[in-house]
């Protein structure tokens, strides 16, 4: 598809069939990810996949964004030791590598869920969760949050 195609096909997609993802198109979206330009190239993100439905429901219990019967979860997260800095934006209280952190974990979403109409799946991009619930959920380390959910399957 032409990249403009693909933008103008891109919905936010909430239902799914119970069709599994394959693995292969869940290693494409993850390299559509790493692709994502981020500032200074720091790419501040680690990417955790989740499939089994049993944590797919659990972590749903903690997110409210997340609707409908996924069929995978690719959630970013912020890795806090790439947000160090001593720069502050004036007034905001917002951490300059911070605020790079979180545009770059926002390109790198939306470059998965491009990737996923492209490869003919349907994809919802999610910000709000219980980042705490999520983390002892999955066992994800201190440094580590979960910033964005990509919600994942057949429409």
């Amino acid at each position: 598809m032409q990249v403009f195609t693909i933008i103008k096909k891109r919905r936010s997609v909430r239902s799914f069939t119970d069709e599994a993802v394959d693995e292969d198109k869940l290693k494409k979206l993850v390299e559509a990810a790493i692709w994502a330009p981020s500032g200074g190239n720091r790419q501040p993100w680690n990417v955790i996949i989740v499939q089994p439905k049993e944590y797919i429901e659990q972590i749903k219990a903690v997110s409210p964004g997340i609707l409908g019967n996924p069929r995978a979860l690719i959630i970013l997260c912020a890795d806090r030791t790439k947000t160090s800095g001593n720069e502050e934006e004036a007034g905001s209280g917002i951490g300059l590598y911070k605020h790079y952190q979180n545009v770059g974990i926002g390109i790198a979403a939306q470059n998965i869920c491009l990737e996923a109409t492209e490869l003919g799946l349907g994809s919802c991009m999610i910000k709000g969760c219980n980042q705490k619930a999520v983390m002892e959920l999955l066992d994800i380390p201190d440094r580590f949050v979960p910033e964005r959910t990509v919600s994942l399957g057949y429409s």
